[in-house]
């Protein structure tokens, strides 16, 4: 082979490989082109997606602050806001899942925009019961201020009735014991008394007797003080007779009864009672007692009464 035809196989050798290696130049140029506009493809994507995540994490953590803003002292409220809150954690988990998941990025945005929609109306509705729930506090307290206004309208009218009441009792118990101080006052005392016995002849005539088998009749004699408070004319004495026994005499057939003790407002029997007229002097004076039956023989005791107070005291002997 001469030396001509080496250079020229030479030459047609180097130019194949030139072309072969500006080929593969050229592939490698396509492909590292192509895979660079993916890569930022891919890049830009995911920026996007990171802005998402964060719009989501910040309008989330924004949404949980406005809502515990609005907690308070209402039980109702503050169960709604803690509803709300897992309803938005519900939201944030899909939107979670939208970007890293499925990567589907519209429908991402599109949930987020819904999610801050729902916080928008979930605040709103919060303040709307708060609203609603300060006017039911304000009208609770007049409510509650009313009531105790008239609460203490009416204890201070009980206050007042109930110190008219006792005024009233004290006025009573006054009048009670002035009444009863002019009563005493008016009452006619008992100076000496004097108690006999008699037997009823069959023509009337009396005759003492001291033994109690013959006694048929009783006269109390006394001498009346003078009065001069109470008014003058028939003036009305009860006597209480008291056998040896300590037992009052009385026979209601004989004119037995019983009276009031103003001194004490206690109940007193009595044995007979008559009427003298006085003169507002002192008087002398007898009342006559016949028996329905035979006394005792002993000691007896006698009570004068006159106007509801014990006016005088004697005692006598049956043999």
């Amino acid at each position: 082979m001469s030396t001509t035809q080496t250079k020229q196989n030479f030459t047609a050798i180097a130019i194949t490989i030139i072309i072969a290696l500006l080929g593969l130049n050229a592939y490698q140029w396509y492909v590292n082109s192509k895979l660079s506009g993916t890569n930022q493809v891919q890049e830009t994507e995911m920026m996007e997606l990171q802005k998402v995540q964060a719009e989501l994490d910040q309008d989330y953590q924004t949404a949980l602050e406005s809502l515990e803003e609005m907690r308070g002292d209402n039980a109702q409220l503050n169960a709604l806001i803690d509803s709300q809150k897992s309803e938005l954690k519900t939201q944030k988990d899909k939107i979670n899942n939208l970007i890293w998941t499925k990567k589907e990025l519209e429908k991402a945005k599109i949930e987020l925009k819904s999610l801050n929609s729902n916080v928008t109306k979930y605040l709103a509705d919060i303040q709307q019961l708060k609203e609603e729930n300060k006017i039911l506090t304000d009208n609770n307290s007049q409510l509650t201020l009313r009531v105790e206004e008239e609460i203490k309208a009416k204890d201070e009218i009980i206050q007042a009735k109930n110190a008219l009441s006792e005024e009233k009792e004290n006025l009573s118990k006054t009048n009670v014991a002035l009444g009863t101080k002019v009563d005493m006052a008016n009452a006619i005392k008992i100076n000496f008394m004097e108690v006999k016995g008699y037997e009823i002849k069959d023509d009337g005539k009396l005759k003492e007797k001291s033994k109690a088998k013959d006694v048929e009749m009783l006269r109390v004699c006394f001498l009346t003080e003078t009065n001069m408070v109470t008014s003058s004319g028939q003036k009305k004495f009860f006597i209480r007779i008291i056998n040896p026994q300590g037992e009052t005499i009385a026979i209601e057939d004989s004119g037995s009864g019983v009276l009031t003790n103003k001194l004490d407002n206690s109940q007193v029997r009595y044995t007979t009672s008559g009427e003298i007229n006085y003169n507002n002097e002192d008087t002398n004076a007898c009342i006559d007692w016949t028996l329905s039956e035979k006394l005792s023989k002993g000691d007896f005791k006698i009570e004068m009464y006159n106007n509801g107070f014990l006016v005088g005291k004697g005692q006598f002997k049956l043999k």
